[in-house]
């Protein structure tokens, strides 16, 4: 699907998966036995005070533009630029009734420009050490998106500490999944 076409249709909290093409992408992939290898949110944004809204992504990644942590970027520059598969996955009626958005913004926005945990999201994708502490001092991309869905009320508690991008999709919280481009 153009991403043309689904940008009017995605709603706040709707999940966006990557398949990356990079080393570290296919070592996740390989390990998760799934193809995405990193996830985030969707925002919905007002530009200046008028009816246009844009969707910006809010993630935490190690590939930012000098900064490794939570960012809010616009999809658009992820359509033009990303090497390798961009999923979109569409919350269900039931998921996004369940939601609460303000709730799951406040806990999304609230870690904003916090630094990418690297060892965390490592012993996430591995499982090595059972029952690892959650901890919040600094992100992964799917401890930033499960620590909002759970916020915002749409899963139970979790340890989102060890939740990877392959548990995220595979949460049945989705009712499709549209490759974008």
């Amino acid at each position: 699907m153009k991403y043309s076409q689904a940008r009017e249709s995605m709603q706040p909290g709707d999940l966006i998966g990557f398949s990356g093409n990079g080393l570290i992408s296919s070592v996740i992939k390989l390990i998760t036995q799934s193809d995405i290898s990193h996830v985030g949110v969707i925002l919905k944004s007002r530009l200046n005070d008028s009816s246009v809204t844009v969707n910006q992504l809010i993630e935490s990644t190690s590939l930012g533009d000098g900064y490794a942590g939570v960012q809010i970027k616009r999809m658009s520059r992820y359509i033009r630029t990303y090497p390798g598969n961009i999923f979109w996955y569409q919350l269900t009626k039931e998921s996004r009734s369940k939601l609460n958005i303000p709730k799951m913004f406040n806990f999304l926005l609230s870690h904003k420009n916090k630094k990418y945990d690297t060892p965390q999201a490592i012993l996430s994708v591995l499982d090595l050490m059972p029952d690892s502490k959650e901890d919040f001092s600094e992100m992964f991309c799917s401890e930033l998106t499960s620590g909002g869905y759970e916020a915002g009320n749409l899963i139970a508690e979790i340890n989102c500490s060890e939740v990877t991008p392959a548990d995220q999709v595979d949460m049945k919280l989705f009712e499709t999944r549209q490759l974008l481009t």
